[in-house]
């Protein structure tokens, strides 16, 4: 009789690698599937956030450009107060003004990308809830209501006094005119319901860039702020493309002068065009008859006053490389004749939107 057989022969051990080889591979294969289909979902996931994001960012600042208050639909007249009033960080007169990447304004940090579609955006206004003032404004101040005390609220020692500070850039106004200054010192008199801030607005040169002259209060109509005026924080917020911390580009927001930030990594691209309402100002119908780049509107400064709305275009990507398959050739802003072709393959989305500017809406 024949022994029992023990053991595999080299013939079935071989077939028992090779269904295991295939078996591994379609395992592998599966979870590489699934990874790049994680990957290049996720990648779109926080694209898509990232743009949504771009987009109300910019939306909320460009729909309030020119707020004045009770006074934003009036086309009131603002008289800039300021030293330096045409300077870039203090030009309250222009409600929103747009640059090209040939024209980027001085003194934006980080540096912004200048690449031959990329713009940078201004929008100036006054912001806040406002505060009351309460008599008849005297030579060079102006006195308002105390509705809060917050101690040490501009700084150890210096109290935040109804939200405002010493140094303050602000706005008055009272429905009908308004005027932009710095605020030079703060003073609380009386107690309870009779105390009173009285906003002093000195002629100084220091700190930066201080109020042109020390009185411009008086008994005439175009002089003075009586009660139901009120004053608001004055806003100049600038939004461009610059190089993150990451290497990569990125949207920041740089507001009244100070430190920009940089709010969302992977913008690499911001397209503006400004709706301009073209009838005479004698009979204007408050509607856009032709969308212009900034470089069309600043050969005609004027038409500055008659932006009536904002066109908008965002190009994201995403942070990570090699999410797509293949190079993924997109088009910015999207009416551009030709396809760019980016060199990796990081996936790319556009996002586009029109922002009607409330106080130029009638």
């Amino acid at each position: 009789m024949m022994n029992d057989q023990k053991g595999l022969s080299l013939v079935e051990l071989m077939i028992s690698i090779t269904i295991g080889l295939i078996l591994l591979t379609g395992v592998t294969r599966v979870f590489l599937n699934s990874k790049a289909t994680y990957s290049s979902q996720q990648a779109l996931s926080r694209v898509q956030e990232t743009g949504r994001l771009a987009i109300e960012f910019l939306s909320h600042d460009i729909r309030m450009a020119g707020y004045t208050g009770c006074g934003s639909r009036a086309n009131i007249p603002i008289t800039n107060m300021l030293n330096n009033a045409t300077a870039f960080s203090y030009d309250y007169g222009n409600a929103i003004i747009g640059y090209t990447a040939a024209t980027v304004p001085a003194g934006l940090s980080p540096t912004p990308i200048t690449s031959p579609s990329t713009d940078v955006i201004s929008i100036r206004g006054a912001s806040g809830s406002g505060i009351k003032v309460i008599q008849n404004n005297n030579g060079s101040q102006l006195f308002a209501a105390v509705d809060s005390v917050e101690a040490d609220g501009c700084g150890a020692g210096l109290d935040r006094v109804s939200g405002l500070c010493e140094n303050d850039i602000v706005m008055v106004t009272d429905c009908t005119k308004a005027r932009v200054f710095q605020i030079s010192n703060l003073q609380t008199t009386g107690s309870g319901s009779n105390a009173q801030l009285n906003v002093v607005h000195s002629g100084s040169g220091t700190p930066t860039p201080g109020n042109a002259t020390t009185s411009w209060g008086g008994s005439s109509v175009s002089d003075s702020f009586g009660p139901g005026s009120e004053i608001m924080m004055a806003t100049n917020t600038t939004y461009f493309i610059a190089t993150g911390t990451s290497g990569r580009p990125s949207l920041y927001q740089r507001v009244n002068g100070t430190a920009a930030t940089e709010l969302l990594e992977g913008v690499e691209n911001l397209s503006i065009t400004y709706g301009v309402d073209l009838l005479p100002a004698a009979m204007p119908d408050f509607v856009p008859e032709s969308y212009q780049t900034a470089g069309t509107i600043n050969s005609t400064p004027a038409n500055w006053a008659n932006v009536r709305s904002v066109r908008i275009e965002v190009l994201v990507a995403s942070i990570e490389n090699n999410v797509l398959p293949e190079k993924q050739k997109y088009k910015f802003p999207l009416s551009a004749a030709t396809e760019t072709d980016p060199g990796d393959r990081r996936l790319r989305q556009v996002f586009a939107t029109t922002i009607g500017i409330r106080s130029r809406l009638h």
